[in-house]
C-alpha cells in the first residue's frame, strides 16, 4: 500500500433497541441504535477516532434516519449514547512500517540534537579558539601556508608564488616578523601539506604582521611593500594553513 494512500471506514461496535419519537410520524416508535467507530488507515498508521458515529434505524423497515431529520430528542439521545458507550481501542496504532519509519525518524532527531549540541558546546567554542590562535601574533617556529608576492625588478613586476613560510623572529611590540620561505614554492593548492613545509631557505624576509579575524586572514608586509605574504583560511580549516611550533 502506498504510504500516502488514506482509507476510511466505519465499524459497528454497539447495537441496541430503543423507543423514540419518529420524525416522520411524531409517534413513539421502536428504533435500532448503532454506534460505529471511524477508522482512518494508511500504510504507516491506523487512527481510530474517539468520537463515535451514532445512527438511528426504523425497526419497521430498517431505514436509516438521516441526521438532518433527527428530532431534538434523538440529538440529545445520541449525545448521551456517545458518552455511555465509548469507542473501544480509540487512538493511533503504528504498523510495522510505521514503527520502522518512526524509529528511524527518532534516531534522526536524536542525531540532529546531538549534532547541534556538539556544534554549540564543543565545535563552535573550539573553532573560535582556533581562529583566535590563528590570527594571534606568531611564535618563533610557527609555519603558515599562503601566497608570497615579491617585486623582483626596477619595473616593479610582481612575482606570485604559493607555499609555506617559517617564522624565525618576532618583535611583539611592533608586530615585526622575520621569516624564511620554503625551498620549493609553486602554484596554489588546497592540499597544503603536499607542498614542501620541512625545508626552508636561508634568505630572511621581514615585514609587519597584520591580522583580520573576521576574514581569518593574516599578512606580513615589508616596509617597502616589495615582499608581501598573505594567508587566508579556506573552509574554516585553520589546521591546513598554520602549523604551530611545539
Amino acid at each position: 500500500m502506498p504510504i500516502i494512500t488514506v482509507t476510511e471506514r466505519k465499524e459497528c461496535y454497539k447495537e441496541f433497541g430503543s423507543r423514540l419519537v419518529s420524525p416522520y410520524s411524531d409517534v413513539n416508535e421502536p428504533m435500532t441504535v448503532g454506534l460505529y467507530k471511524r477508522i482512518i488507515t494508511t500504510a504507516i498508521i491506523q487512527n481510530i477516532k474517539k468520537k463515535p458515529i451514532v445512527v438511528f434505524y426504523l425497526q419497521i423497515d430498517g431505514r436509516e434516519i438521516p441526521k438532518r431529520d433527527w428530532t431534538h430528542e434523538m440529538k440529545k439521545s445520541a449525545e448521551q449514547y456517545a458518552k455511555d458507550y465509548l469507542v473501544p481501542d480509540a487512538g493511533k496504532k503504528y504498523s510495522l512500517l510505521g514503527k520502522i519509519l518512526f524509529s528511524f525518524a527518532s534516531i534522526g532527531v536524536l542525531a540532529a540534537g546531538a549534532s547541534i549540541f556538539y556544534i554549540l558546546y564543543f565545535f563552535a567554542p573550539r573553532q573560535k579558539l582556533n581562529f583566535e590562535e590563528f590570527v594571534a601574533i606568531p611564535k618563533v617556529g610557527d609555519k603558515y601556508y599562503g601566497s608570497i608576492r615579491q617585486i623582483i625588478d626596477e619595473n616593479k613586476t610582481p612575482k606570485m608564488l604559493h607555499g609555506w613560510i617559517k617564522i624565525i623572529s618576532v618583535v611583539p611590540e611592533d608586530s615585526i616578523i622575520s621569516y624564511t620561505t620554503s625551498t620549493r614554492l609553486g602554484g596554489l593548492t588546497f592540499e597544503t601539506f603536499d607542498a614542501e613545509h620541512n625545508n626552508f631557505t636561508t634568505t630572511i624576509l621581514t615585514g609587519k604582521f597584520n591580522a583580520r579575524e573576521n576574514k581569518q586572514k593574516i599578512s606580513i608586509i615589508s616596509s617597502d611593500r616589495k615582499n608581501v605574504f598573505e594567508c587566508q583560511v579556506i573552509s574554516n580549516e585553520t589546521k591546513n594553513y598554520k602549523i604551530t611550533a611545539k
